[in-house]
């Protein structure tokens, strides 16, 4: 709704941008002042610390805490560090199972009676270090935080204009780099190894065998492939029609026509959920809790979904994906060393997206699903030659390969191609 607005007032859009520039100005020079009080203050001779408490600020959406796990557990496992994460209500759950994470404190920022006790708990944690999420612009929040927090060392991405109260700033990389790999600068500062910042979600056996349960709401036979659309997207710009999604799915069908096919939305959008599974003979199944939805999707053997939460989870989850996303973004926030698609949009709206286009994708996906090809440690997933060469003309959607991380992970995913192959013997051959 604010894009909608400041597209319609641009004069407003660079009245609040310049006033946060003056906001982030200021508050970068209290930063300065503060270190330059506390280099004058004479301090008594103190053992260094055994075990370095480290503060990550990660105050914001769901989709942003899951493409940090990586980076997180990168730092909360290198040697001497105690990591804690500041998160907001909607992404403090992504955590819950992580076993590098001590402490998850939760910032309500529609509640500011809780802000005060939460400030005094974090200076009294006494924290060394405090970690700015924000990798590619500078953020008034943030920086309110680590100004709360009263550590005495700051981390955060350099080249923002916050470099001078920043110790270390980490290198700046190009803004059309993955967030995933912005975010993974911020690992330097704690240790000097080689680590892999893929995302990663833990689910407990309860919450696996949940997502189980919840699959046996779908129509189909336990052998037959499961196929998962979702229709939320967040934002106006990222919806895409229904007519759309029932032509996606009735091409999955036409070639395996044994496929059981669920639909999932948040809560608000259940009614459009409904309608989707009416007019594609699918079943909507609601999820009550985050930890479920990812449950539900770990279970899925393939995703379809517009760019959303959803999709980073089942990247995390080594689900394989078509991802939707709009004009321009897929190289910042498309499939991290997952597998799946990344297709984007001719331009700022997903509704302009073809649903042939989208339908091929999947159909090549699940057949790849089927017959188990390419699910080899550093392989490109799926380039079909008919996308390669719609990538290249101007105007039309643009592809990008998602490549397997070399990790453990991926030979699970092996077992999953090949468990797909083995459960639907029965699809049409390509």
């Amino acid at each position: 709704m604010a894009a909608d607005r400041f597209a319609r007032d641009p004069l407003g859009r660079r009245l609040e941008l310049w006033w946060r520039r003056q906001v982030v100005r200021a508050l970068t020079g209290i930063l300065w002042l503060q270190d330059r009080w506390a280099d004058r203050r004479p301090r008594a001779a103190a053992a260094a610390p055994v075990t370095h408490r480290v503060l990550f600020l990660r105050p914001d959406r769901i989709g942003d805490m899951i493409v940090t796990t990586g980076v997180l557990r990168a730092i909360g496992s290198a040697p001497a560090v105690a990591l804690d994460v500041l998160a907001s209500p909607e992404n403090a759950a992504v955590l819950a199972r992580e076993p590098h994470v001590c402490t998850v404190h939760v910032l309500n920022r529609r509640r500011w009676r809780t802000v005060w006790p939460l400030i005094r708990t974090l200076r009294a944690e006494r924290y060394d270090v405090v970690v700015d999420c924000m990798a590619t612009a500078p953020s008034v929040t943030t920086l309110l935080l680590m100004l709360a927090s009263g550590a005495v060392r700051r981390v955060g991405a350099g080249g923002r204009g916050l470099d001078a109260v920043l110790t270390p700033a980490t290198p700046a990389l190009p803004l059309e780099s993955h967030i995933v790999d912005h975010l993974a600068q911020l690992v330097t500062p704690f240790r000097h190894d080689v680590v892999d910042p893929t995302p990663v979600l833990v689910l407990d056996g309860d919450e696996l065998a949940e997502g189980e349960r919840l699959w046996d709401r779908v129509h189909g036979r336990a052998e037959d492939v499961r196929l998962l659309v979702n229709i939320s997207a967040g934002k106006p710009a990222r919806r895409w029609p229904l007519a759309s999604y029932a032509c996606v799915i009735k091409a999955a069908r036409d070639v395996d026509p044994y496929l059981r096919v669920a639909i999932m939305s948040a809560p608000h959008e259940r009614p459009l959920g409904e309608t989707l599974a009416t007019m594609c003979g699918g079943n909507y199944v609601p999820t009550r809790t985050l930890r479920e939805a990812f449950a539900f999707v770990a279970a899925a053997d393939t995703l379809f979904t517009p760019d959303t939460s959803v999709a980073h989870a089942a990247a995390a989850l080594g689900v394989p994906t078509v991802d939707l996303l709009l004009a321009g973004t897929a190289s910042r926030w498309g499939l991290y060393r997952a597998p799946g698609i990344n297709l984007e949009s001719p331009d700022g709206a997903l509704a302009s997206l073809s649903a042939l286009l989208a339908a091929e994708a999947l159909v090549g996906l699940l057949k790849a699903l089927r017959d188990g090809d390419a699910l080899r440690d550093g392989d490109v997933y799926f380039t079909p030659s008919c996308l390669r060469r719609k990538a290249t003309v101007r105007g039309q959607a643009s592809l990008v390969a998602a490549r397997f991380a070399a990790s453990s992970d991926s030979s699970r995913l092996a077992a999953r191609g090949s468990l797909c192959a083995r459960r639907n013997p029965c699809t049409a051959p390509s």
